[in-house]
């Protein structure tokens, strides 16, 4: 799995890092009349000082904000955010913030 997440970071991010996994989780959600997930997520952390080079096969957009502007724009707009970012960012902040360095 180490190697498959570290791949996928190079393949849609253009990223390299040492990374640390944290946990996983299971999750199911409906999108309207688009369709459903229900999937099992593993959440890694790592560091890295490479500029993001997004896979436009991958990523449509990016950007980046601090933790603060994050909690205020997800409470803003919680729609633009996909669910399983929604369930697991208060915990990945919450308990992992040292690690963070938040």
């Amino acid at each position: 799995m180490e190697e498959a997440v570290r791949r996928r970071l190079r393949q849609e991010l253009g990223l390299t890092s040492d990374l640390q996994f944290l946990y996983k989780f299971q999750y199911q959600a409906s999108y309207e009349d688009m369709g459903a997930e229900n999937e099992i997520c593993w959440v890694h952390i790592g560091v890295t000082d490479d500029r993001p080079r997004p896979n436009p096969n991958e990523i449509e957009n990016h950007r980046w904000v601090t933790p603060a502007r994050l909690d205020d724009e997800m409470a803003a707009t919680p729609e633009i955010f996909t669910p399983w970012f929604q369930m697991e960012w208060e915990r990945v902040r919450d308990a992992y913030s040292s690690k963070l360095g938040l």
